[in-house]
């Protein structure tokens, strides 16, 4: 009976392999692609640049953006004000994602919960994101906490959605499976809810991460003299273009890393669980 319970778990991940396959075979042609926009803006950059369309102190050449990263990292400046906004989002994120997490959690596995919580969620869900400033700087004023708060929301919706679609998403194939093997509680949880929920949660797990290094720009607009956010506001009252735009390089760059980083360990999450599950005797 305990090996028919490793393949159930076992067959619930290799059916989400499969899928994942299926569509892993045309991202290199998508990735190729998507070199092109951004090639083509470089160039279209420099041209501008060249025909003098633009005074060179509001559209800085590519270069002197590139000198500008250059000598902020010489100086030590870049790696402290990105190493403090990786600390605000991570802190933000844990907040925020663990919250997300255990509350679509509930909600996929209740009925009564989702019903109770999820029209009150999905109605919070419309308020813009930067609204929730004033009402966060009254309550926790304009200390770390309320940068913290602000990131947490962003990591949270993603979360909370994410989870409560991969748990309540459950093949019934699974469900009837489970009542076979007489699985309860804890054990129908860990044996076939979270395997089967865990692309899901994975996807929602890279979501808002992302939206956490986007939410640590905005939260360092306020009352704070660190950060990526903080540099590039002060590069903007200064009137240092090249400082601004050198902002958004890191910012677009540093989230394309976690994002493919994310994606990295979401397939190898996956592929482990199969091993896991297939290859304990």
């Amino acid at each position: 009976m305990d090996l028919d319970h490793k393949g159930l778990n076992g067959q619930i991940i290799n059916d989400q392999i499969m899928n994942k396959n299926i569509t892993d075979r045309f991202q290199w042609k998508d990735r190729l692609l998507g070199l092109i926009l951004p090639v083509a803006l470089l160039f279209a950059w420099q041209g501008l640049v060249n025909l003098k369309l633009y005074s060179d102190l509001i559209l800085v050449p590519p270069l002197k953006v590139v000198g500008t990263l250059v000598y902020l990292a010489g100086t030590g400046e870049l790696t402290t004000h990105i190493l403090i906004s990786l600390q605000r989002v991570l802190t933000g994120f844990l907040i925020g994602a663990s919250s997300g997490f255990l509350l679509g959690l509930l909600m996929g596995l209740s009925a009564t919960i989702n019903r109770s919580l999820g029209p009150f969620i999905k109605a919070l869900k419309q308020v813009p994101e930067f609204a929730w400033m004033p009402m966060i700087i009254l309550v926790f004023g304009m200390d770390e906490l309320a940068k913290d708060v602000f990131i947490a929301i962003g990591a949270f919706y993603p979360m909370v959605f994410n989870t409560y679609q991969g748990v309540s998403g459950v093949p019934h194939k699974y469900q009837e499976l489970a009542r076979v093997f007489d699985f309860k509680n804890i054990r129908f949880l860990q044996k076939v809810v979270l395997p089967s929920a865990l692309p899901s949660i994975l996807t929602g797990l890279r979501l808002s991460i992302g939206l956490s290094w986007m939410f640590v720009v905005g939260a360092e607009l306020f009352g704070t003299e660190s950060g990526i956010g903080y540099m590039m506001y002060s590069g903007r009252e200064m009137f240092q273009i090249d400082v601004v735009i050198a902002g958004l390089v890191v910012i677009g760059a540093i989230g394309f890393i976690m994002n493919a980083l994310l994606k990295v360990v979401e397939n190898r999450v996956l592929v482990w669980n199969v091993s896991v599950e297939g290859g304990q005797g």
